[in-house]
């Protein structure tokens, strides 16, 4: 164990290494799975849902695990992302012992599907009191005695304290056994006259998950849409562990780099984008379904929403460093409490966190984040890095705030067609946020005349360009209530002008407060709508 450790802590590990390796390892079990748990018409290997299920519900693994050896070793982040690296080859153990005693479809491998009571009896028994095809194999019981042998000598090796080193046993029991168990435990808490497999199924037929991953043209089995369907959920469910695990290992590991880039988030700005999305649920006029796996599409899009906001606030940063020494000197990589790599890995763990809670949430929030990643990322990063050219640099933020809204709107409408929303208020929306964005640069105006970014402020300087972006906000803000026919906005509208007006052009000139200006007339536009 301490050549092992040794060797943990000084081979040369980059995140796309780690990132590559841990693929590389759950596809070779993904291809030996298919012949131990073979079944008649299924085709895992081309089938797109299960490959990421595949890989969600291992990377869930395993940062849980190195999330209970951080906690009970407490030992260095490199460390443990190594060594739960290198002993993760065990994952190829159950399959291939299940051939040698089962030949091929021989021990089908599944989740648990059985009622709470005979939860309590598999896991006080481990899972020696049911059946062999109950879903958990005779390998699979082999890798959890492996993984709990390696945590427990692993803990004791480091710590030389016995009772951490079983409390860590114990905690990777307990976390295997609830991923294992993740149906079961939904189908506790739903209706449940037929087993805890018709509780999840009839969830899934009540739920719109279907509708937003598949073309209405798209015709398949019934059993084929609830296993697609099945992958989705689970999928999403998986994800969210996963975030929280993600967050507890490096809160463990790296805390005041964690602090650091949580402090960076710029909650005003994801705030917005997330009232952009609600305004678009709003515009679409459907009804906010009560269904579990309905409100977790909704929570995943929120998260992707937050997901994808960090992604190009850490691009972002890395992109803008000359002009944040002069603009914000507060940003984390200028105050040096994170590093240009640090921004790097956690905009890759973003990014990744991004798009598979799109990818669980719905198409359309998939495609529409995608959409919206793509502009933020030609926005700030070389080679094109358009925020330089005016006009072209609003426009696309134009672009990416629209984005916001189909996203939301597509969620939760009925009908999937693009005419659905309105092409001109889609039009509106871009020109509206062409004209409002400039207001960012008024914040930024000496960094970016440093680095010779051409914005209005630095085209017409700070005070002419105060008063035109000013006026054009006003402007607009006294539309809003004309363009969607709304009496009852004129009065606010008045109001968020004046305000507006003075804030923007006030000498000492803070951008929050008129941007919370903004952001309560835009709720109270989404508020009016909705009960309208």
């Amino acid at each position: 164990m301490e050549k092992l450790r040794l060797y943990a802590n000084s081979v040369p590990i980059t995140f796309n290494s780690w990132i590559a390796s841990f693929v590389g390892i759950v596809l070779i079990r993904a291809l030996l799975e298919q012949f131990s748990n073979f079944k008649p018409g299924e085709f895992i290997l081309i089938n797109l849902s299960s490959i990421i299920h595949f890989n969600i519900f291992f990377l869930t693994t395993i940062v849980g695990l190195m999330v209970i050896l951080m906690f009970f070793a407490k030992t260095s982040l490199k460390e443990v992302s190594v060594i739960c690296l290198l002993g993760f080859f065990v994952i190829w153990i159950p399959p291939i012992i299940d051939l040698i005693f089962g030949g091929v479809g021989g021990h089908p491998i599944n989740y648990l599907f059985v009622t709470g009571k005979d939860l309590l009896l598999q896991f006080g028994t481990y899972f020696f009191s049911g059946k062999i095809n109950s879903g958990v194999t005779l390998g699979m019981k082999i890798e959890g005695i492996i993984g709990g042998i390696f945590c427990c000598v692993y803990v004791y090796k480091v710590t030389k304290n016995f009772l951490r080193a079983l409390g860590a046993t114990f905690a990777f029991y307990v976390f295997v056994l609830f991923l294992g168990s993740i149906p079961s435990l939904i189908a506790l808490f739903l209706p449940n006259q037929n087993g805890p497999a018709f509780s999840v199924v009839q969830s899934i037929i009540s739920s719109h998950i279907i509708q937003n991953n598949l073309d209405p043209n798209f015709t398949a089995t019934n059993q084929g849409l609830i296993e697609f369907a099945f992958n989705k959920t689970m999928i999403g469910f998986n994800t969210i562990i996963a975030i929280l695990a993600t967050l507890s290992f490096f809160f463990l590991g790296a805390r005041k780099k964690l602090i650091a880039l949580l402090k960076n988030s710029r909650l005003e700005r994801l705030f917005y984008f997330f009232l952009l999305s609600i305004f678009g649920v709003v515009l679409a006029h459907g009804t906010w379904s009560t269904n579990w796996i309905d409100i977790q599409s909704y929570i995943l899009a929120t998260i992707t929403l937050i997901c994808a906001g960090m992604f190009s606030i850490c691009q972002n940063d890395i992109q803008d460093e000359v002009i944040d020494t002069v603009s914000n000197k507060n940003r984390p990589l200028i105050t040096k409490d994170l590093s240009k790599n640090d921004l790097e890995i956690a905009s890759k763990i973003f990014l990744i966190f991004a798009l598979l809670s799109a990818y669980a949430s719905s198409l359309y929030i998939l495609f529409f984040t995608c959409l919206g990643l793509s502009i933020y990322f030609i926005y700030s990063n070389p080679p094109l890095r358009l925020k330089r050219f005016v006009i072209l640099n609003s426009s696309l933020v134009g672009l990416a705030c629209l984005s916001a809204v189909l996203g939301g709107f597509f969620l939760v409408s009925p009908n999937k067609a693009i005419t659905a929303f309105p092409f001109g208020l889609a039009v509106a929306i871009v020109i509206f946020h062409i004209a409002v964005s400039n207001i960012r640069d008024i914040k930024d105006f000496e960094g970016d005349r440093v680095a010779r970014i051409k914005t209005i402020p630095t085209l017409l300087g700070l005070k002419k360009s105060k008063k035109l972006i000013a006026g054009i906000i006003c402007f607009f803000f006294l539309l809003i209530p004309w363009y969607f026919h709304i009496p009852f906005l004129f009065v606010p509208s008045i109001i968020a002008s004046i305000l507006s007006w003075y804030f923007i052009n006030e000498e000492n000139y803070k951008e929050w407060k008129a941007f919370v200006v903004y952001m309560i007339y835009l709720i109270l536009i989404i508020g009016t709508i909705a009960f309208q």
